[in-house]
């Protein structure tokens, strides 16, 4: 699943799934798709997710965000977000908390102030790649 809240894009992979080449390249292009080609921060949710080496490759290549903040539950989803982050050429974080990964996001968001208010112009709840 992937959507748009609050300037931030979630995208959420089934628990179990193993992801390949064509799905990071498919992941990017609904990323792309919902964002309307501007950039955002992404929080991705990745528990107990397989991703093969070429798909980590994909991810850190796309242009589609500014930083991208991992979600999972494990030291194996620990080891697997680190994995991505050796190619990144924007801001990459692991967390086991979605709020803290959501106030690191934040700081992505155009209009951001320390303890100020979301920002606006982004619609809540636009969604795809379900």
């Amino acid at each position: 699943m992937l959507s748009v809240s609050a300037g931030i894009i979630t995208s959420v992979w089934m628990p179990g799934s193993v992801v390949d080449v064509h799905d990071a390249v498919d992941a990017m292009r609904a990323v792309e798709q919902v964002t309307g080609g501007t950039p955002m921060p992404m929080l991705s949710e990745m528990t107990d997710v397989e991703i093969s080496a070429a798909a980590r490759y994909e991810f850190a290549q796309t242009t589609g965000v500014l930083a991208i903040a991992v979600l999972g539950s494990s030291t194996v989803d620990r080891v697997v977000a680190a994995a991505m982050k050796r190619h990144t050429r924007y801001p990459h974080e692991f967390f086991t908390s979605r709020d803290a990964a959501m106030a690191w996001l934040n700081q992505y968001t155009p209009g951001y102030t320390p303890g100020g208010s979301q920002p606006e112009g982004y619609a809540d709840g636009i969604s795809a790649l379900t």
